[in-house]
Order: structure tokens, then C-alpha cells, then sequence
């Protein structure tokens, strides 16, 4: 059976997001763990789905023999769950279970592909899924967010004040894109055409590594287009959260200083005024995949997060 057929199907899978009763692993279920990476030795694995806002969410999880704590791992933006194969090995090499989703819209989640409506229904996903890993599952509990994903924790941090996160993670975070004046002028002129919904996504090839290239060229979950729905709910939530007060949480905030994808130096500042206690690592010649990027710094970055979570 190709990928693309066993993707559809677990896109349409209906099974319950169950902590008791790992799913069992069929065949489909193998090949989608060994297409991504994910087929980790002595690593139970559990998927399901989670309704949230009437919208079916891929959960997965990896469980090592011997657990000290839980990471709930978020992805970026255009990815899922697959690009995170390497830290999530690296994470259960450390004895820590892993948690993590596709986004709405993202990998085997539903939702119209790679869009959302409002940059709350994202914490909205991870509100619902904390309230259930509260019930079943004991603390410690840590989080760690990528780009998109760390957006998610921002703002979730910001919302709720008080949360569940002993450590908290974040990688080359967004708050506001590489050109971001330029991106809304931009915005506004397609917005005057009608019948343009979307815009052609482009990747920065310079800053992968050539082993990354090849995995996004045959991904069949990757998009193609970034729906402006998607830039207008990015640009609505720069508009909001300046007026959360700031929050002192210690957290670590991991940064790749040659990030084109990113305006990560805004980010930076703004992460600053609103977390003064968070610590800036900056990753010398880092680009903005920071776990997919080239070997040297990957693993400088996993050396900086084992680091932090062993604290």
C-alpha cells in the first residue's frame, strides 16, 4: 500500500485518544512510524484522536521503559508530528514520555489544510488536551514548542498565568514573521484580488541541510500554499498579545541567530519584556530549524534542552 494511502487512512482513523489502552500497531501504523522515523525500539507508541471544537486531533505518544517526567512536544507551522522524529528520539533516549499532536490542519489532524480562523483556537487545542493528560497521566510536566508551537505556548503562558509546565521550551518562537512590514503590505495588496486565497509557498533551501530537502520533497503531508486566512489570524494575534502583562517564568528560549524565517531579533525583545526571566541561547550561524537543520548544531541545541530539563 503507498504512504499516500496510509496517510489518508489514518487521517480518517476513529479511534479515541486512549491512555489505558495503547493502540495496537498494524501494519499501516508500522509503515507510518518507518516512513517518518518514528519506529523507535523499546518505545511504546499510542495514537489517537481527540475532538476538540468539533475537530478531529492526531495524538501521539511515546512512552521509553523507565519515564521521569512528560514533554509536550508542539511542532511549526506547514509541519507535524514526523519532522519531530529526531528530538522525540533524543527526548525517550532521556527517559522522558512524549506527547505530541498535529495541529488542526497539520499532518493527520483534520481542518482545512494548513489554515486557522483565529490564533486561539490553537491554545484552545492544548488547553483541552492538558485538561485530559491532568486526569490520566501523573506530573512532572514540560513543554517544549518549535516556531508555530512556541507561539501556542506564548500565548497559552500569557493566557492563563498560572499552568502545568515545571520547564518550558522555546525554539526559534514566533511572534512575528521575517519581514513583517513588508508582509502586510503584501497581505493587503493580494486581499484587493478576489479569487487569490492562497500564496505559493517557498522553501529556504540555503538553510536545510540536504538530508531535510529530500525528506520534504517526499512528505506527502507537506503543504504547498499558505492560505491567507492563515497570515490574517498571525497578524490578528501580534495585534492582541501586547496587552498581556508580563509573566515571570523562568524559562529558555533557544534562537538561531541566521533564522530568515522568523523576525527573531523583534522576537526576541518582545519575548524579553514579556518573560524577564527568561534565558536567551543564541546559537551561532543557527537557522530557523534548529532540530532539522545540520547535524553540529542539532546537536548543540539537544545539548542545551537536556541541559535545561535535568535542572
Amino acid at each position: 500500500m503507498s504512504i499516500d494511502k496510509i496517510i489518508n487512512n489514518l487521517t480518517n482513523l476513529e479511534h479515541e485518544l486512549d491512555f489505558d489502552h495503547p493502540i495496537e500497531i498494524n501494519d499501516e501504523i508500522a509503515a507510518y512510524l518507518k516512513f517518518y522515523g518514528l519506529d523507535f525500539k523499546e518505545v511504546e507508541f499510542n495514537l489517537g484522536k481527540l475532538v476538540i471544537d468539533e475537530t478531529e486531533i492526531s495524538v501521539q505518544i511515546f512512552t521509553p521503559e523507565q519515564t521521569k517526567a512528560t514533554v509536550f512536544l508542539l511542532h511549526g507551522y506547514l509541519n507535524h508530528v514526523g519532522h519531530l522524529n529526531k528530538i522525540i528520539k533524543h527526548l525517550t533516549d532521556l527517559q522522558y514520555r512524549v506527547i505530541s499532536y498535529d495541529l488542526q490542519g497539520h499532518g493527520l489532524s483534520n481542518g482545512e489544510r494548513a489554515s486557522i480562523s483565529c490564533f486561539a483556537d490553537y491554545v484552545t487545542t492544548l488547553e483541552k488536551l492538558m485538561e485530559k493528560v491532568k486526569a490520566e497521566m501523573p506530573d512532572p510536566f514540560f513543554v517544549i514548542g518549535h516556531s508555530t508551537g512556541g507561539a501556542i505556548i506564548i500565548d497559552y503562558l500569557l493566557k492563563h498565568r498560572t499552568h502545568p509546565f515545571d520547564k518550558i521550551i522555546l525554539l526559534a518562537p514566533l511572534v512575528r514573521s521575517n519581514h513583517w512590514h513588508l508582509t502586510n503590505i503584501a497581505y493587503r495588496l493580494v486581499k484587493l484580488i478576489p479569487f487569490i486565497k492562497k500564496v505559493r509557498r517557498q522553501i529556504k533551501k540555503r538553510a536545510l541541510s540536504k538530508e531535510y530537502v529530500a525528506f520534504l520533497k517526499k512528505d506527502p503531508l507537506q503543504p504547498k500554499a499558505i492560505p491567507l486566512s492563515w497570515l490574517k489570524a498571525l497578524m490578528d494575534w501580534n495585534k492582541s498579545i501586547p496587552c498581556y502583562p508580563p509573566l515571570g517564568e523562568e524559562i529558555l528560549v533557544i534562537q538561531g541567530n541566521k533564522d530568515d524565517t522568523v523576525a527573531w531579533e523583534y522576537n526576541v525583545s518582545f519575548i524579553n519584556k514579556r518573560f524577564p526571566n527568561a534565558s536567551i541561547v543564541l546559537v551561532d550561524e543557527g537557522p530557523h530549524e534548529l532540530i532539522n537543520g545540520f547535524p553540529h548544531i542539532r546537536e548543540t541545541v539537544f545539548q542545551k534542552i537536556g541541559d535545561f530539563l535535568a535542572r
